[in-house]
């Protein structure tokens, strides 16, 4: 089975939303007010959203692709400057988790990364999502901030944030 990225284009946005509504709620519903993460969902993936995420010059927004299947995304952004750049989203569909995906995955953003110049890479991740943050510790990124989320919405025992970096 063969892993590869696809550029997500305004074209996809139908696509997009329909693979979020699908794979954001059995991992994340839990976290908002009566399990209901449309909200979530929508102010992030509506064509407003994306039309202004892909006019961003120094970002990467991609399908994640499992030989034909069409299994998450991945965003990353440069922070040219800095020499860094932001893993801002992954997401991977339950189904296909625990088959070496993420690592692998993990290796394409830093290829990525650095074909940018960047010499660091960052995510944030919530300080709940032990699968997320041990699986994060394993690929060599340790915790160097941590914050609150302000989302309307979000029960406040998930609120916490951590801010992750790895040297390349």
């Amino acid at each position: 089975m063969k892993l590869n990225l696809k550029p997500i284009t305004l074209a996809n946005h139908e696509v997009l939303l329909q693979l979020m509504q699908r794979i954001y709620p059995p991992a994340y519903k839990h976290l908002w007010i009566n399990n209901d993460c449309n909200w979530y969902i929508n102010s992030q993936y509506n064509l407003k959203q994306l039309t202004k995420e892909l006019q961003d010059l120094n970002a990467n927004y991609f399908f994640i692709k499992y030989d034909t299947k069409t299994i998450g995304i991945l965003r990353l952004i440069h922070q040219k400057p800095l020499r860094t750049t932001k893993l801002h989203r992954l997401y991977l569909d339950q189904a296909y988790q625990g088959l070496g995906l993420g690592q692998q995955l993990m290796q394409l953003s830093y290829d990525i990364a650095t074909d940018n110049l960047s010499t660091s890479i960052w995510l944030e991740a919530m300080d709940t999502q032990l699968q997320a943050l041990n699986f994060y510790k394993k690929c060599g990124f340790k915790i160097v901030d941590s914050y609150t989320l302000d989302f309307d919405l979000i029960l406040d025992q998930f609120r916490g944030m951590n801010k992750m970096t790895k040297q390349l």
